[in-house]
């Protein structure tokens, strides 16, 4: 079906542009909440809030998950052509003057960019809205009703408790769980870090946006977390998590979006991530807790859009490794939308970095989209860096590559090296490795230099 077609139908089905869902008009913010001042949206005929970070304007469109909707974007500033990325989604904007025009569905997380520049891009978050909200009233919900900016500071969630963050609310605050089972944190919301940039006076003060110890049974789900002063979420030595649907923007130079800490059991799906260091990290270390130094296994990372820039790593195994094994992680259907140059030799798309000890095992990942990798595509180590805890050197092995796809930007280079000859990198395969549709069937032909490595195979 053309994509008009498709528009048209939109258009009928959501009675004369008005969505069930999409009720709501622009909320009347409190404080010091800034609309963007680059675009408006409008979903279904009505207009939606435009939020203004850093480097960025962002919008979360609520819709029925079945529909699709129409969305017209307007820009203050006249523009020649527009890219809506993923490139996997299909979408071709109609542009009339200073408008776009197009259709979506829940579940697409976008970026709308105007002649070819990255720097003030639209992010359009389209989820889907929720079956049930919980009970205001119930004394394990924090309930944060929408429509306003709640400077809530320090939230701790204790066994069985919620943290809900309406649409349409601002919070300003950070979430903490230590030895808790049963936590979640949902809504379709927005949990804001951006008042603490540049306020802390030592490392020690960084604040993590949602930061859990020890506990397990945690499901974090749709909410939006905006530019705190380091880590973003931080799962540390945790069981049995699900993280879905949640929105990551960041500008802070430390900033990672998802690091998961001496875990077991963690599913991360449906998740958009712009992070200016890493948007995916497995580690295991102490940083922020001493329980962190654990061994990790069992993640599982799908459906997710990243955009790293310009610091660390778009997947990233490492730097800190400080456990005995890190197995069985799997990257899938995701779309690498962009990883800019950091220019450290240290920045890559799929990254093992095993700066300590632990045997780094059992790794697959499939069914990747990258559309601007700036500085190297796989970058496989074992090393010493700036980053080790440990005086012993590891291993990585059983590392699996198959319909890995460069689908635009720049062909960048890769890297496999061990530390020495008792520290090769071994048994690394790479199936469907394609650049702008040609399949790669060598080292040479994907630009890739091996050293202290074996069992390199491409097919």
């Amino acid at each position: 079906m053309e994509l008009n077609d498709r528009i048209d139908q939109a258009v009928q089905r959501s009675g004369n542009g008005m969505q069930t869902q999409t009720e709501q008009q622009p909320l009347l913010l409190t404080k010091d909440w800034k609309p963007s001042a680059d675009y408006r949206v409008y979903a279904g005929g009505r207009e939606v809030n435009v939020h203004c970070s850093e480097g960025t304007s962002f919008a979360i469109i609520v819709c029925p998950a079945a529909e699709e909707l129409v969305l017209e974007v307007e820009s203050a500033a006249a523009f020649s052509r527009a890219v809506v990325r993923p490139l996997s989604t299909g979408i071709t904007p109609s542009a009339v003057g200073y408008k776009l025009r197009f259709a979506v569905r829940a579940g697409h997380k976008l970026s709308v960019e105007l002649d070819g520049s990255a720097k003030r891009p639209l992010l359009l978050f389209v989820q889907a809205e929720e079956s049930a909200k919980p009970d205001a009233n119930d004394p394990r919900v924090h309930y944060y009703a929408g429509g306003r900016v709640y400077d809530a500071g320090r939230i701790v969630l204790r066994s069985n408790e919620t943290l809900y963050i309406e649409e349409g609310a601002v919070v300003r605050g950070t979430v903490v769980a230590e030895d808790a089972a049963g936590i979640s944190v949902r809504g379709r919301g927005v949990l804001d870090g951006s008042g603490w940039r540049g306020v802390r006076t030592s490392d020690d003060e960084r604040r993590n946006m949602i930061r859990l110890v020890n506990c397990e049974r945690i499901a974090l789900e749709g909410v939006t977390v905006l530019d705190g002063d380091s880590w973003h979420v931080l799962p540390i030595a945790c069981r049995d998590v699900a993280i879905t649907d949640l929105n990551i923007i960041t500008f802070e130079g430390t900033g990672d979006g998802i690091d998961i800490v001496g875990c077991e059991d963690v599913t991360v799906a449906g998740c958009f991530i712009r992070s200016n260091d890493d948007c995916i990290a497995v580690k295991a270390v102490g940083y922020f807790h001493p329980a962190g130094c654990k061994d990790v296994r069992n993640v599982h990372v799908s459906g997710c859009v990243m955009w790293n820039a310009p610091w660390g790593n778009a997947l990233e195994i490492g730097y800190e490794t400080s456990c005995e094994t890190i197995e069985n992680i799997v990257f899938e259907d995701c779309d690498i939308i962009r990883c800019e140059f950091e220019g450290w030799q240290s920045g890559g798309t799929f990254t093992i970095h095993n700066g300590d000890r632990a045997v780094v095992q059992n790794v697959r990942y499939d069914n990747i989209r990258i559309e601007d990798s700036q500085e190297k595509l796989v970058d496989i180590k074992v090393l010493h860096s700036k980053y080790s805890k440990d005086e012993e050197r590891g291993f990585v092995r059983n590392i699996r590559f198959s319909n890995i796809h460069i689908v635009d930007g720049p062909f960048p280079v890769s890297v496999i090296r061990g530390f020495d000859e008792a520290h090769l990198i071994e048994d690394v395969s790479f199936t469907n490795l394609t650049a702008y549709g040609q399949l790669l069937r060598s080292a040479n032909e994907a630009r890739m230099v091996v050293e202290l490595a074996r069992g390199i195979t491409f097919e």
